[in-house]
């Protein structure tokens, strides 16, 4: 019964989860992923860089439902696809994120 519970609770509790981020997103979204990212990025990774990848493609994801900047939301799905794969240029993950930076950078 205690595992039966359990799923009436945890279930309804992920699919929320879920489709939490499917919506817009503004501009404090934005440089909450872009600063999350640049901590993955800069930090040392002896034995594995999958946090810089996570990142980047959750960066990746929030910048495609970006509604403040076309040139941001043109890069999110540049950056989704560099989190998807298992390297990168870090002079086109500097390109890519320029538009980005220059956003959560506006005075």
């Amino acid at each position: 019964m205690r595992v039966l519970t359990a799923a009436a609770v945890l279930l309804p509790t992920a699919l929320v989860a879920g489709c939490a981020d499917t919506g817009p997103t503004d501009v404090d979204d934005l440089c909450s992923a872009y600063k999350h990212f640049r901590s993955e990025y800069t930090r040392p990774h002896p034995f594995s860089n999958k946090g810089v990848f996570d990142s980047l493609k959750d960066l990746g994801d929030v910048a495609s439902r970006y509604t403040g900047s076309d040139a941001v939301k043109a890069a999110g799905p540049r950056l989704k696809k560099m989190g998807e794969s298992d390297q990168v240029n870090m002079l086109e993950v500097e390109m890519t994120t320029a538009p980005i930076s220059a956003e959560c950078h506006k005075p």
